[in-house]
C-alpha cells in the first residue's frame, strides 16, 4: 500500500495515474474535494489535516489494515511531513534536515553556502524588519516558504522594496499552506537564462529525465508562463547542469524521490540555485517530461518510495513544450484567443486545453486568475522552443465587455 500524502497539483496527477496502473494507494488529504472522482474510486482517500501532524498519519495507516510500502509526498508543503511519516515506517526516507533545507529557502541558502553551491546573496527580513535592502537594487523579494511564484516580485527601488515586504508580511491566507512563515528573503537578482532539472533518486542512485527551458514573465513578477522538457543529452546546456544537478542532490542529501532544481545560469557562465525541491515539479513538467523525453516521472517516484527502481529507456530525441497562454488585462473571458490558427497548424501542435470557460473573471496581476489555456507541442527542441516563445508573444486572450463584444 502506497502512502500519498496531501496530493496537489502534480501530486493529484501522480495519484491518477498511480490508481490507473492498479497501485493500491492510501491517500490522506485535507482536500477530499478536489480529487477527480477515478481516484475516489480507486484509491482509499481519507480525512487528515496537518494539524493531527505524523500521529494521525500513523492512524490512519493502523486503521487502513494494510502494510505500507512506501510514501510520497503529494505537494511541496508536505515534504517535511510525508518523510517523517516514511521514517517513523521504516521506509525510504529523506532525514529531517534534508526535509528543513528544501522547504526553508533560508536554510536552504545556508546549505548551499556550505556547501560551495553558487546561490545569490540573501537576507532573511522579518516584520518590522524592513530597513535599506541588502543589496543595490534591483532586488528580487521573496517568501521564505511558500510555494510557485506566489509573492516573488523584483523591487526596482525602495518604495517596490518596502511593498513587496509588506505584500509578504501581510498576506492573508496562503492557498493550501498549513503554517505560512511571514518572512521574506531579500536576494540578489540574477540575471540569465533559466532553466529546472527534473530527475529522481533511487536504490539505483540519482537519474536525470529532463533539462526544461523556462519562460517566465517580465519584472516585477515572475510567473512561469511556459516550459519546454528536454531530454538531457539532447540540451545544449545538458553536460553543465548535469554536474550541476549531482553537486546539489549530494549537497542537499536527497537519498530518495524526485527532485525538481531551478536554476538561472549567470554572465559568468556558472549555474545559480534559485530553488531545490524533493519533489515533483508543478505546472504539467511531469506530463511534458513524458510526452517528450519520455520518462514516467509519477512512476519513478513510486518506484523509488517503494525501495525500487524504475526502469526507465534512454530518454528519447524528443522535447515537448507547454505555453500559458494568460490574460494582459482585466475583465470576463469571452470564450476565445485570437492569434492561436497559425500554431494549430503547426506540425508540432499536440493540443489547446482551456483552464477555464467563458465568462470566468480575469486578472493579469493574480497568479490564481490570470491563467486561460495551455497550448503544447512537440518535436525538435529548437523548434518547440520558438513556438511557445511565440505563442506568449502573439496569441492574446480574447475580453467580453459589459455588452459582451470582444476586445
Amino acid at each position: 500500500m502506497l502512502i500519498i500524502v496531501q496530493p496537489l497539483s502534480a501530486g493529484t496527477a501522480a495519484t491518477r495515474r498511480l490508481v490507473a496502473a492498479g497501485v493500491r494507494c492510501l491517500v490522506p488529504t485535507q482536500y477530499p474535494e478536489l480529487l477527480p472522482p477515478d481516484v475516489h474510486a480507486g484509491a482509499r482517500v481519507v480525512a487528515w489535516h496537518p494539524d493531527q501532524g505524523v500521529r494521525g498519519l500513523l492512524d490512519l495507516v493502523e486503521e487502513a489494515g494494510e502494510p505500507p510500502t512506501g510514501v510520497v509526498a503529494g505537494f511541496e508543503y508536505v515534504v517535511d511531513v510525508a518523510a517523517e511519516l516514511a521514517r517513523a515506517l521504516g521506509l525510504p526516507a529523506l532525514s529531517r534536515d534534508t526535509g528543513e533545507a528544501v522547504r526553508q529557502k533560508d536554510v536552504m541558502r545556508e546549505r548551499c553556502v556550505k556547501h560551495d553551491i553558487a546561490v545569490p546573496g540573501s537576507v532573511a527580513v522579518g516584520p518590522g524588519q524592513v530597513d535599506e535592502p541588502p543589496f543595490a537594487f534591483p532586488v528580487v523579494v521573496k517568501p521564505a516558504d511558500w510555494g510557485g511564484s506566489l509573492g516573488v516580485s523584483l523591487a526596482r527601488d525602495a518604495a517596490e522594496y518596502h511593498r513587496a515586504c509588506a505584500e509578504i508580511h501581510e498576506y492573508g491566507d496562503v492557498l493550501f499552506h498549513h503554517n505560512p512563515r511571514r518572512v521574506a528573503l531579500v536576494e540578489e537578482y540574477v540575471e540569465g537564462p533559466e532553466f529546472s532539472i527534473e530527475g529522481w533518486v533511487d536504490a539505483a542512485g540519482m537519474h536525470l529525465a529532463s533539462i526544461t527551458t523556462k519562460f517566465v514573465s517580465a519584472p516585477p513578477r515572475f510567473y512561469e508562463m511556459g516550459h519546454v522538457a528536454t531530454p538531457p543529452d539532447d540540451s545544449p546546456h545538458g553536460p553543465l547542469l548535469r554536474a550541476f544537478a549531482e553537486q546539489v542532490v549530494a549537497a542537499f542529501d536527497i537519498t530518495v524521490g524526485p527532485f525538481h532544481i531551478e536554476t538561472r545560469i549567470a554572465g559568468d557562465g556558472r549555474p545559480v540555485l534559485i530553488e531545490v525541491g524533493a519533489r515533483l515539479a508543478g505546472d504539467c513538467i511531469p506530463e511534458l517530461v513524458k510526452a517528450g523525453p519520455g520518462v514516467d516521472l509519477y512512476l519513478a517516484a513510486a518506484e523509488a518510495a517503494r525501495g525500487g527502481r524504475y526502469d526507465a529507456t534512454a530518454p528519447a530525441p524528443r522535447t515537448a513544450g507547454l505555453a500559458f497562454v494568460t490574460a494582459d488585462r482585466a475583465g470576463v473571458f469571452a470564450g476565445s484567443l485570437s492569434g492561436l490558427e497559425r500554431f494549430a497548424a503547426a506540425d508540432e501542435f499536440v493540443r489547446v486545453e482551456f483552464e477555464v470557460g467563458p465568462g470566468a473573471a480575469l486578472d493579469p496581476d493574480d497568479i490564481f486568475n490570470n491563467r486561460v489555456a495551455q497550448v503544447y507541442f512537440t518535436g525538435d527542441r529548437a523548434r518547440v522552443e520558438e513556438l511557445v516563445a511565440a505563442v506568449l508573444s502573439d496569441v492574446r486572450v480574447d475580453i467580453a465587455d459589459k455588452e459582451g463584444s470582444r476586445s
